[in-house]
């Protein structure tokens, strides 16, 4: 699916959210509440690279920790506490040029959904995974009472194409439908890779966990902790002409001085030399 020319702009931008958007791991910040980090991180670790099938951690992790309702909470907040830089920038930025932002995630949905609101980003263009409380848990009795909904804890998880490592693109081809326009992928992990085939340009995001495997098959691997460069990206070369004098101006002048002080790599020739051209044409 994949070309690579100096005028092609993408229209759907895709974000992974944990270790892309946020610079945590939601289901490890939940272990370290239960005193579990190492056990839950190595399974985390082991998933994101490749050498797990996702599907194989995702409830051991689940089962170790039995997170509250109230604790998922927290982890919304983590994930804002913890943003990756420029990334409200970037998602703000790519929303004025027109971009329809996605967020597509294996972590868990009421902390990734929270997170991604205040973002900004539609709820109907976020996906993670659906949980199930145990509503027989803490004082069930009191259900009237605010606290006792918080205190619910984790019964079950709904099995589905974001719990194995190969189930993201089946989720991009649903969201994109039959909007027309590029798609470009961001994310850290093997999972995020795997959309490769249903992109139009996957670019690694290592500003966290820079991930080998990740970097050796993306078309553009971002090893700085910042998401700014996504903004020239995805505008393609006419949109510095667009943002020039309004506020987003500044992310699309640092994401590409990122470009330019080479804090990437690029894979394929073609679209090195497309981003050479770009450069250029911005220059003069």
């Amino acid at each position: 699916m994949q070309q690579h020319t100096h005028r092609a702009s993408y229209d759907l931008i895709f974000f992974d959210c944990d270790s892309t958007l946020s610079r945590i791991e939601g289901i490890d910040e939940l272990a370290k509440l239960k005193g579990k980090e190492w056990r839950v991180g190595l399974l985390t670790d082991k998933a994101m690279n490749g050498d797990l099938d996702l599907s194989e951690v995702y409830g051991k992790r689940l089962k170790a920790i039995r997170p509250t309702r109230g604790q998922l909470k927290a982890i919304e907040d983590r994930y804002w506490e913890t943003m990756v830089p420029d990334a409200q920038a970037v998602i703000d930025a790519l929303h004025f040029l027109g971009k329809k932002v996605f967020i597509i995630s294996g972590g868990l949905a009421e902390p990734v959904r929270g997170f991604g609101r205040r973002l900004g980003v539609p709820l109907e263009r976020i996906r993670a995974v659906e949980v199930e409380y145990n509503e027989l848990s803490g004082d069930w009795w009191r259900y009237h009472e605010p606290q006792t909904e918080t205190a619910q804890t984790y019964l079950d998880y709904n099995e589905g194409p974001l719990t194995i490592s190969s189930g993201k693109p089946q989720i991009i081809r649903e969201l994109a439908g039959d909007l027309p326009g590029r798609r470009l992928m961001v994310g850290d992990g093997m999972s995020d890779a795997a959309t490769r085939d249903v992109v139009d340009l996957f670019v690694g995001f290592g500003g966290v966990v820079a991930r080998e495997r990740v970097k050796a098959v993306a078309d553009i691997f971002i090893a700085e902790n910042s998401l700014a460069s996504i903004v020239p990206l995805a505008a393609g070369e006419t949109g510095y002409t667009r943002v020039r004098g309004t506020v987003h101006q500044s992310v699309f002048e640092r994401g590409m001085q990122q470009l330019c002080d080479g804090n990437l790599t690029i894979r394929v020739e073609a679209l090195r030399q497309a981003l050479k051209k770009a450069f250029e044409q911005h220059d003069d």
